[in-house]
């Protein structure tokens, strides 16, 4: 299609007040009523900026394509604090543990002497 041709449909979609889908080299040009209410006051119409309306097309991408990455690393960082929660969970219990079992052989140990050295009646 040639330039002049996509300015006249622009144009024409601009003065019926309807959005429409033009394809351009290849490209589909969505004339949204965004852009319909940008021109639709302008006077005179061969001031559309073509430069313009092809950059946009060449535009891509932009936030969305980055989601799964940030999904990603959200879940990489939670795995790696569930696995250091983990660690400090198994290093308290050791310590519970050990703190138990001396409490446990003092006791015993408390037992015995009182066993030893008791009356016996």
């Amino acid at each position: 299609m040639k330039p002049e041709t996509l300015v006249m449909k622009i144009i024409e979609a601009i003065e019926t007040n309807s959005p429409t889908l033009i394809t351009y080299n290849g490209k589909k040009v969505h004339i949204t009523q965004k852009i319909i209410d940008k021109y639709k006051h302008c006077k005179v119409r061969h001031d559309i900026d073509l430069e313009r309306i092809d950059e946009n097309l060449t535009k891509k991408g932009g936030f969305l394509p980055f989601l799964p990455l940030i999904f990603a690393g959200l879940a990489a960082a939670g795995a790696t604090a569930g696995g250091a929660a983990g660690i400090s969970k198994a290093v308290n219990d050791k310590k519970a543990e050990a703190a138990a079992n001396a409490e446990a052989r003092r006791h015993n140990l408390a037992m015995e002497r009182e066993a030893r050295g008791g009356s016996g009646v």
